[in-house]
């Protein structure tokens, strides 16, 4: 959930030539990642004691994730419900290693009610601009307010509480620009109120030369033990016109013996942004649907991404609705209400047909 303290990662630095001055980039702060944080060119530190004392003294034991060889992975868990966090008391940290290293920190959870459950709205990022208000936490030292999106978060703290991001926002933390609502995905939309760990390390850095810069509290070692409550959770189904004639929604047509190895059964496209010149192609975003059957697994309904060039389309059906995960390719031309392709992992030609 949003509102707990579960898990780290132990890297070590030993292994590079000046661990002191070792490059070390924070990233973006995900809510959840199956591989938490790392980064400074470090490996898994296994087989460490890892200890919390709660507030009222008690203590808890983290246990390790193992690799599929039996070792451990030097990730560690704690079974601590988010509901029993007291706000605002001192959570204390403390790491031995197996070399008898110790590393400790102190965080103290943010106050304000958690938002466990994604409030689902449809956005027109065309037309409407997205607001964003929440109550003030008691405790925080600012507020994160973050967009997810197919080529990265957009993400950046504000010390009041309230934003407003325009439909046509940009991603500067993205080296091509692109747009952070992207029609035919689902986005979400957090704030979330953090601790003063948290916000000084994910907005500090290395400097190139010196290695300095970070605003580090962990005693020992280099890293963050930080609080953050997610006060806003809204899941943004983005949209915009369909004015453009090879824009629309599309449907797999074929005799039912096709159909029966059919991948995809629909197809919804926009044009998320024209070439600037005449002689490049047009950004398409959007998503598609699966045929989803017995034993299958993921998203029945995933985001798209491709470019379109006199009639002639390529799209790359997302495993879910990131752009660096690619389940399918799909390579087509339109002719009047049909597009008429070909994907790269199934064999044969599929016909889709615009809705009315």
């Amino acid at each position: 959930g949003p509102f707990r303290l579960d898990r780290l990662r132990l890297i070590n630095l030993s292994h590079v030539n000046d661990p002191a001055t070792t490059n070390v980039y924070p990233g973006d702060p995900p809510f959840e990642l199956e591989t938490p944080f790392g980064g400074g060119e470090g490996i898994a530190e296994p087989n460490a004691t890892v200890v919390m004392t709660t507030p009222n003294g008690g203590t808890l034991i983290a246990r390790e994730d193992l690799n599929p060889g039996g070792s451990g992975a030097g990730v560690y868990r704690f079974l601590l419900p988010g509901q029993s966090l007291e706000r605002n008391g001192r959570y204390t940290l403390s790491i031995t290693t197996t070399r008898g290293e110790v590393l400790t920190a102190e965080t103290s959870v943010p106050g304000g009610a958690a938002a466990d459950v994604p409030e689902p709205r449809t956005f027109d990022r065309s037309s409407e601009t997205l607001a964003l208000s929440w109550a003030a936490s008691p405790g925080a030292r600012s507020y994160l307010v973050r967009v997810d999106s197919p080529f990265g978060p957009r993400l950046f703290f504000t010390e009041g509480t309230s934003a407003r991001l325009t439909g046509d926002l940009r991603n500067p933390d993205v080296s091509t620009l692109p747009h952070v609502f992207m029609p035919g995905f689902l986005q979400a939309a957090t704030v979330s109120a953090v601790d003063s760990n948290f916000y000084d390390w994910f907005r500090t850095h290395n400097d190139e030369l010196s290695g300095t810069g970070l605003i580090n509290r962990v005693q020992g070692g280099l890293g963050v033990f930080g609080s953050l409550v997610r006060l806003e959770f809204q899941q943004l189904t983005v949209e915009a016109p369909q004015t453009e004639p090879e824009a629309g929604k599309f449907r797999f047509i074929g005799t039912p013996e096709e159909q029966t190895s059919a991948p995809y059964s629909r197809l919804e496209i926009y044009i998320e942004s024209r070439a600037a010149r005449r002689d490049q192609a047009d950004a398409v975003s959007g998503r598609y649907t699966r045929y989803f059957r017995l034993g299958d697994i993921g998203c029945p309904v995933c985001g798209m991404l491709g470019s379109l060039k006199s009639g002639h389309v390529e799209l790359a059906l997302l495993r879910d609705w990131f752009a660096n995960d690619t389940a399918e390719i799909f390579t087509g031309d339109f002719h009047g209400d049909t597009i008429v392709g070909r994907y790269r992992g199934h064999a044969g030609v599929t016909r889709f047909l615009r809705e009315r």
